[in-house]
């Protein structure tokens, strides 16, 4: 039964990694889309720079955000994993 709920917790695992990382992937893509087209902003020179400058930091921020929900939930899916195989009784002490 543990390896059964470990083979779980791996599976939720690569399961939520997958969409960590596409998460990052999309707000990272964005983000440089954004910079590239940062022009198109009406206004002066400074303007469409600062527009520029908003895109790249609040990717970076935005993937770095991702980066720390990601660890924060895996270390729950850890935890609950943890938890529950300490719960479940060993198959000797039923033998006993």
């Amino acid at each position: 039964m543990r390896k059964l709920v470990w083979f779980l917790v791996g599976t939720a695992l690569v399961i939520w990694s997958g969409v960590a990382w596409a998460a990052h992937s999309l707000i990272g893509y964005g983000g440089q889309m954004l910079a590239a087209n940062a022009d198109i902003v009406p206004g002066s020179a400074e303007v469409v720079e600062l527009a520029s400058w908003l895109a790249v930091f609040g990717s970076g921020v935005g993937e770095w955000a991702v980066i720390i929900v990601w660890a924060v939930v895996s270390l729950i899916i850890y935890a609950v994993g943890f938890v529950v195989t300490r719960l479940i009784s060993s198959p000797h002490a039923v033998l006993k």
